[in-house]
């Protein structure tokens, strides 16, 4: 049977020198065995989940015949323009290489290169004509005895003569990927500033310093740092599945992440959609500055199991018969104060529960003594979008799911210009669409959104919101950007009074319209329109239809169309 890189693990045995296993009386011989062949697939044994098949390619190293090419590591040169020492190590497969051809090129593309070969070892010297601007690096391997015998190319690494350093040293950033299930993982990274694969073994750390590279293009003349292309695969298989979470400490602003369902790169803590072992997932790290001297940033990457929590049947609300780890925030006064603010942080504490009792610490679950929350009831996030109630001994009241604060927002018509734009414009249900959103980002398609959208009804007037990049900037309420004018309550039609020709007009009729002084409050945009109103159903209506005059307080009798002035007449 051909190496998969799995193991497969169908039972474990915990064994007992005392204690009351299943009740029965235990010696030292006594052993319990767990199937882990049945759903879930895992067991906890000792504070440690055991699983039925894992992707495990320390231990069991796959099959792989095909010629793989090599992983370039960086560059390193003296001071002599065009020399180069180009190093790399080579990747597991059963079909080993028996040289290695570098190319050096002015253009990433390669139209055209220099070729340089050399037996396998850890580097290739490279003497090349090309000694300024900007030259980029690839290679390939050479096998023999099993076709193809030859690899593809490897992924790129450059080196840019002259650099012009940063103004001033910038702070540290620094990238961790943290293993916590009990099977290895694979990291394989990219970027032009270095490459390299690393096997993590089960509950442990790999750092990557992003602010330190080999070299000089790690902080290039454009002010930009090449982006970081990850892909994390392995690590055990279990019935709810796994996935990776990214959470930043430090301004977590400045390195993005995207790809593979990371899509909240602003906020500190985010997850991928899925994480399939054997395939793993890619995504993109780009770090947009580096923080002022002095301060740092670190973002780690754990590879965590789903919590059953995420299907809606909860261990948590079974209750426990042994002292479990729980992760939670610290308390909280609110529901509002748990869900609202990313800066909560769901691993911030570890707690342990037994029964349907959290604890602060394990002696304390173990003696059952019970804990003291700081409020009657207490909120603690224990996911980015669950939280638990817990009244002020710690009895787990209740799991609850966040429901964050939304926006109707109208998008079917864009952005619009100007307030007044937006105000007039008609809307109606169909044309919005409900973005929820925290701590003032809009979530989902809302990332997308920039400038000014009506918002929360199908009518004229109410409100607008501002967004940049889906960032709430503020709020607008209609009306604020009109002025109010005085005119008459009543049009006077223009066929009985022709006020541009007022000798036609009976005098006594003349003398009534000039001494009418019932007035009432109008309002007026830029752009000079007049509207009924600007809440209600007569809300940015305008006045007129090109038919009837309204008196003003100067006694001027204005000729209106859609809100517009077609003319006006004196004739009192």
């Amino acid at each position: 049977m051909a190496k998969t890189g799995y193991k497969i693990i169908e039972t474990v045995v915990q064994s007992f020198n005392n204690g009351q296993p299943s009740g029965s009386v235990a010696s030292g011989s006594t052993n319990s065995v767990v199937t882990l062949s049945t759903s879930s697939l895992s067991a906890s044994l000792d504070e440690e989940t055991y699983f039925n098949r894992s992707f495990s390619p320390i231990d069991c190293v796959e099959d792989i015949n095909e010629c793989k090419p090599p992983v370039l590591t960086g560059i390193y040169t003296g001071s002599q323009r065009g020399y180069f020492n180009l190093n790399y190590t080579t990747q597991d497969s059963n079909n080993s290489p028996t040289k290695i051809s570098a190319s050096i090129s002015q253009t990433n593309n390669f139209n055209s290169f220099e070729l340089f070969t050399a037996s396998i070892g850890s580097l290739v010297p490279i003497t090349s004509s090309y000694v300024s601007g900007t030259v980029f690096f690839r290679a390939f391997t050479s096998c023999s005895g099993i076709s193809p015998d030859r690899s593809f190319n490897s992924d790129l690494l450059s080196f840019t003569y002259d650099e012009i350093p940063p103004e001033e040293i910038k702070g540290d950033v620094n990238i961790q990927f943290l293993n916590n299930l009990s099977s290895p993982m694979e990291i394989q990274i990219r970027s032009q500033r270095g490459n390299s694969n690393h096997k993590i073994s089960a509950l442990n750390t790999y750092n990557y310093t992003y602010s330190n590279s080999n070299l000089t293009g790690s902080w290039n003349s454009v002010g930009k740092s090449p982006d970081v292309n990850v892909t994390i695969k392995g690590g055990a298989k279990n019935t709810f599945g796994n996935f990776i979470q990214r959470r930043t400490i430090g301004l977590e602003t400045l390195t993005y992440t995207t790809g593979s369902g990371f899509n909240n790169p602003l906020l500190n803590v985010d997850s991928s959609d899925t994480f399939p072992p054997d395939t793993g997932i890619n995504f993109t790290i780009r770090q947009l500055d580096f923080p002022p001297t002095g301060e740092s940033t670190t973002t780690t990457f754990s590879l965590l199991q789903v919590s059953p929590i995420a299907t809606g049947s909860s261990n948590i609300m079974d209750g426990t018969i042994t002292p479990t780890i729980r992760f939670g925030s610290t308390p909280l006064i609110s529901q509002d104060a748990a869900c609202s603010d990313s800066k909560v942080n769901p691993t911030e504490i570890t707690y342990f529960q037994l029964g349907s009792y959290l604890y602060t610490n394990r002696e304390d679950a173990e003696s059952k003594t019970r804990p003291t929350f700081p409020f009657n009831t207490n909120y603690i996030l224990i996911t980015p979008n669950t939280y638990l109630v817990v009244n002020k001994n710690g009895f787990i009241q209740k799991l609850e799911t966040c429901i964050l604060p939304s926006l109707d927002i109208f998008t079917q018509d864009g952005s619009f210009t100007t307030q007044e734009e937006a105000c007039k414009r008609v809307k109606f249900i169909g044309g919005s669409q409900t973005i929820f959103y925290k701590d003032n980002q809009l979530r989902g398609d809302g990332r997308n959104l920039s400038g000014r959208f009506p918002i929360n009804n199908n009518s004229q007037g109410g409100t607008n919101v501002i967004l940049s990049a889906g960032n709430i900037v503020g709020f607008e309420t209609c009306g604020t950007e009109l002025e109010t004018t005085q005119l008459s309550i009543y049009g006077y039609p223009s066929s009985s009074y022709p006020f541009d020709t007022p000798e036609l007009i009976n005098p006594e009729t003349l003398a009534v319209a000039c001494g009418d002084d019932t007035f009432s409050t109008y309002y007026q945009g830029g752009d000079g329109s007049i509207y009924y109103d600007f809440d209600g159903p007569l809300a940015y209506n305008t006045v007129g239809d090109g038919g009837y005059y309204y008196k003003n307080e100067s006694d001027e009798f204005l000729l209106l169309s859609d809100g517009l002035i077609l003319s006006s007449s004196t004739p009192c």
